[in-house]
């Protein structure tokens, strides 16, 4: 019967729709592999090129897989380099010898001049595969028989990157850090009812092999329940100052980016076609084995956070990354989420677990058949050799011995296919030992094929034991969560809480208080004790939760405010964006020399100033001229060498100031000039010890002496003054706070 063009167009298209999807392009759900990678693996295993092999010719071993695959050896030898390359894989599953490119965008010498063998992983996803654990298939032409899929004890279907692009659908899975997997596995074995969200208690996000941070981490959630979505990963930067020049340094990139391609080229662009003559240099190094820094030289003047907008905009040193988790499941594509990857994954691996258990159970009870026949034969060694010398036949002296020592066929043939002198050698008690040996290793077999729990400790130990072999497997990839700040109906600045280094004491102080504790450290303002944070003067901030000795003060954690700025006692400053913080636990926010210490955290607007003391000057910095640094940096230098305390504070705030006289006075913040970093401030009155910020609202501030109670000054009795006036006496006791 004659069919339409049209009609035998849909069909034909329907079929290698279908082919693409099922066999070519979209991973299987068991071990998240293509057919390529798997007949590459494969071949690689019978090869006999395993982790304590030598390496064999990558050309020779791109041309033993075209038995399995009906392609050329060019797409072969491609497939085989990117298991090999650690920038397309966080845990490579073939370790090669030779040039196989790098992160800039070489590609990889030709297949005659590279070695490979698997890795120590690829290695795992095949171990058992001779135990009749997994199916086999014909290959393309039914000459071979090739695997259906691999054992996958290494969990990659949650540790691998794989993407494949099929006819109307494609797939793009992230990989993560396997020690949070392996224990994100655990905790589901011991709670199959779960949520999502429970099971990112230890997966916490993504973790690409070339690091990065993601911007967007309160949208994981979101993204693991539907199966799809897309994170942004931004590269990792620190800000140097070289004489009037400034240097970006990136320390990694989002994954998938090549730094020619994505950063050198997009960059030349914008300053020979585009004009920005800002970018006077760029030089990329190499840095250990694997990583590169990449410096962007700025010009004289450059507004560094402008520079960092073009460049994260103009450049793929910002990328967004599609999660696609779509695999192959029960031979249909089907999209899982997080918690469905997990079960998929932990019951095919039960599953091959029986499967093995089912195949050592047929072979240890042959051997226990064996021993038994052995043992009946040992009762007579004389009659048994007279037997099969005196037999016409095999087949007669097998008839011989199953009738003289009541054996069976199986036992029979074991003793006839015995050299002599190994029956002449033969010990009872030996026997015996064996026969209870395989007969408790037969109970735990039988256990392990009907008991699914036990097959879980399986799968559990199974990966303690790879957790062992990767000790050093940190999380590459920054997660940064930006979660919205609930609505504050009352104002922020309320109430005064007394830190101590034991912790938060809370008290609104009053001109009757009780004599202060000697270890008060810093008092701070705020609604509730949930914005409070402590620091300490190694450099870290922390919340106020938990007893410590470190503290040195305390800041708020203003909702509206953008940046941390930090100060140190040799006179750095820093300020850093206040999201690449996770506030969650104890984080450095500096970096510090030897002969340096934090003296001052707080977090600010790009409206406020930050006021810098050091005893004798005052020096006012904008916070929007402050060049924006990305953790853990040193920062730049202020213009003092010195620093004694200092404050964030807006334009209507006044600064308040009490010399060693305890001589008090207000100053506005307007009344000081603005400075540029570099200068060396601006006099005040001499002496002062004691400089703190307060809203021009305020009616009275606290004073806490050495000795005695604490006391309120009304703020009329404070009259304001110009920065170099002197002050009116407070008291005549001697300040340790003033608040």
């Amino acid at each position: 019967m004659a069919i339409s063009l049209d009609e035998r167009s849909k069909q034909d298209f329907l079929i290698y729709a279908n082919s693409v999807i099922k066999a070519r392009a979209i991973p299987s759900v068991e071990d998240n592999l293509k057919p390529i990678h798997r007949k590459i693996l494969y071949t690689l295993y019978e090869e006999k090129v395993t982790p304590d092999k030598k390496t064999r010719k990558c050309a020779t071993l791109a041309g033993a897989a075209l038995k399995y695959s009906p392609h050329g050896d060019a797409s072969v030898y491609g497939a085989m380099v990117r298991m090999a390359q650690w920038w397309k894989l966080r845990y490579p599953l073939i370790d090669m010898q030779g040039n196989c490119g790098n992160l800039l965008g070489d590609s990889a010498a030709a297949s005659r001049y590279t070695e490979c063998k698997l890795s120590p992983i690829g290695m795992m996803m095949l171990e058992g595969l001779n135990k009749d654990c997994v199916d086999f298939k014909p290959n393309y032409d039914g000459t071979e028989i090739e695997p259906v899929v691999l054992p996958s004890k290494f969990p990659f279907l949650l540790c691998g990157n794989n993407s494949g692009i099929a006819v109307g659908m494609s797939s793009d899975l992230v990989s993560h850090n396997f020690h949070e997997v392996a224990d994100a596995i655990a905790y589901y074995i011991d709670h199959q009812d779960c949520s999502i969200a429970d099971l990112m208690q230890y997966i916490k996000g993504p973790d690409f092999p070339t690091g990065g941070q993601i911007l967007n981490g309160d949208e994981l959630l979101d993204i693991y329940s539907r199966g799809k979505g897309a994170v942004k990963v931004c590269a990792h930067y620190e800000i140097v100052k070289q004489g009037v020049k400034t240097l970006i340094i990136f320390h990694d990139i989002p994954y998938g980016v090549e730094i020619d391609s994505g950063v050198k080229a997009p960059l030349k662009k914008l300053v020979l076609d585009d004009g920005y003559d800002i970018f006077e240099d760029i030089n990329v190094k190499k840095v250990g084995p694997r990583n590169f820094d990449i410096t962007i030289t700025l010009g004289k003047n450059a507004d560094v956070s402008k520079c960092l907008e073009i460049l994260f905009n103009k450049t793929r040193l910002c990328e967004s990354i599609k999660i696609n988790q779509t695999l192959i499941v029960a031979g249909e594509p089907r999209l899982l989420n997080l918690k469905q990857l997990i079960e998929y994954w932990v019951n095919y691996r039960s599953m091959i677990i029986k499967r093995l258990a089912t195949a050592d159970y047929a072979k240890t009870n042959h051997k226990l058949t064996v021993i038994l026949g052995l043992q009946k034969c040992m009762s007579d060694i004389d009659l048994l050799v007279s037997l099969i010398r005196n037999a016409s036949n095999r087949a007669a002296a097998k008839t011989s011995l199953m009738s003289t020592f009541t054996l069976n066929e199986e036992q029979a043939d074991a003793v006839l296919d015995m050299k002599l002198s190994k029956l002449s050698r033969l010990d009872l008690e030996e026997l015996n030992l064996s026969e209870k040996d395989l007969k408790e290793t037969l109970a735990r077999l039988q256990k392990e094929i009907d008991d699914e729990h036990e097959r879980y400790k399986i799968i559990i130990k199974e990966l303690n034991d790879i957790k062992a072999q990767l000790p050093n497997d940190e999380r590459l990839t920054e997660i940064i969560y930006r979660k919205p700040v609930a609505t504050i109906d009352t104002p922020l600045i309320k109430q005064e809480w007394l830190i101590y280094p034991d912790g938060l004491g809370a008290a609104k102080l009053g001109s009757n208080g009780n004599t202060v504790d000697s270890g008060l450290v810093d008092v701070v303002m705020a609604y509730n004790p949930d914005f409070i944070w402590g620091y300490g003067s190694d450099g870290s901030f922390f919340p106020i939760t938990a007893p410590t000795s470190s503290i040195i003060g305390g800041f708020v954690k203003d909702p509206a405010a953008t940046k941390i700025i930090s100060v140190t006692a040799n006179g750095n400053v820093k300020a850093s964006d206040i999201n690449e913080y996770k506030w969650k636990k104890t984080e450095k926010v500096m970096k510090l020399k030897d002969d340096d210490r934090l003296v001052f955290i707080g977090a600010a607007k790009d409206t406020d100033f930050l006021i810098l003391f050091n005893g004798e000057r005052v020096l006012k910095l904008a916070v929007s001229d402050l060049p924006l640094a990305s953790k853990v940096t040193l920062g730049v230098k202020s213009g003092f060498t010195s620093i004694m305390s200092a404050s964030i504070a807006s334009a209507g705030d006044v600064l308040l100031m009490v010399t060693a006289e305890n001589k008090g006075k207000y100053t506005p913040v307007t009344d000081l000039q603005t400075d540029s970093r570099g200068n060396k401030g601006q006099n005040i009155a001499e002496g002062t010890l004691v400089c703190k910020v307060f809203a021009q609202g305020r009616e009275q501030f606290y004073c806490i002496p050495k000795v005695g109670k604490p006391f309120t000054v009304a703020k009329n009795k404070i009259t304001i003054k110009s920065k170099t006036a002197i002050g009116a006496s407070i008291s005549a006791k001697k300040l340790v706070q003033v608040i």
